[in-house]
């Protein structure tokens, strides 16, 4: 039985976590936490939604949702996702001891598990421009905090990891399709997805922000009126967006395929604001400044 009461109070306990993203490889970003005072863009103080993320599988393939939940647990249990959530987050922001939302119990004609245990491949359908949780790195490899995690459960439940770029927009025709096993790639928990798919539990929490440019006179939520909105279709963003008044107000919501060419069209001023998870946002502000700071340096 779906546990429909639970969400928005789990929603609400663990999704105002604050992220303080570090970047990759050996450049040291700038502190996201002040990003007025470093980066060209800043992000607006006021909430605009607090969510979960977790892993998205078929309705029917319980069996499989809950081994894949049960490994990661383990690595809960042992220190291993902490290691991972440090790597990518400078601290440990696995959510912990929380409930599920959904069967704890899979049917006995439950093939799920075994199917990909006999093929020897799990599948993990994303949207590889979403970081810090997927995307490409200078190589063009998919890499992020849930490559990693995702890569130690195939480990563990003796399978090769296959990393699936899809067309977010149409992730559960993706998964319903068969082509991929599951959609792990920081999505977020509404009731929507919880009556398309099996999710077991939120793993990570995350809320959406608004972010603009340093020098914009948006300051609030209600000085979105008659400004323009970038962010990606079919995206949380767009339904926290559309769960808030100002929606009514607002001149035009462009959606973009994915948070990269949104943000580029806010640093083109072709839109006035850009709607963003904030662990991608403060990724990605944090990465242009030390870009940005990197190229002067340089000069």
């Amino acid at each position: 039985m779906k546990k429909w009461t639970k969400l928005l109070g789990v929603t609400l306990v663990f999704g105002m976590a604050a992220f303080a993203l570090t970047g990759c490889g050996e450049k040291k970003p700038v502190d996201p936490q002040e990003p007025e005072k470093t980066a060209a863009f800043v992000v607006l103080e006021e909430d605009f939604g607090a969510e979960n993320y977790a892993i998205g599988f078929r309705n029917g393939d319980i069996a499989l949702g809950l081994e894949v939940q049960k490994q990661l647990d383990a690595m809960m249990e042992d220190g291993t996702a902490a290691e991972i959530s440090n790597k990518w987050f400078g601290e440990d922001k696995m959510l912990k001891d929380v409930e599920y939302y959904e069967e704890t119990e899979a049917a006995e004609d439950d093939n799920s598990l075994q199917n990909v245990l006999d093929k020897k491949t799990f599948v993990l359908g994303l949207d590889d421009s979403f970081p810090p949780m997927g995307f490409r790195d200078e190589e063009n490899n998919i890499v992020g905090f849930d490559i990693d995690l995702a890569t130690e459960v195939a480990k563990r439940m003796g399978v090769e990891l296959v990393v699936q770029p899809i067309d977010w927009d149409a992730k559960e025709m993706e998964l319903n399709s068969g082509k991929i096993d599951c959609i792990w790639n920081g999505m977020s928990v509404n009731d929507d997805r919880l009556a398309a798919m099996f999710i077991a539990k939120p793993y990570i929490g995350n809320r959406q922000i608004i972010i603009v440019p340093g020098d914009s006179d948006i300051k609030t939520i209600a000085d979105l009126k008659d400004k323009v909105i970038g962010l990606q279709k079919g995206s949380s963003a767009l339904d926290a967006l559309n769960a808030n008044e100002i929606a009514k107000d607002v001149k035009e919501v462009v959606e973009y395929p994915e948070n990269v060419s949104a943000f580029m069209d806010l640093k083109a001023g072709r839109v006035d604001a850009f709607v963003v998870d904030e662990v991608v946002g403060k990724y990605i502000i944090t990465n242009d400044a030390q870009t940005a700071e990197d190229g002067s340096a340089a000069k």
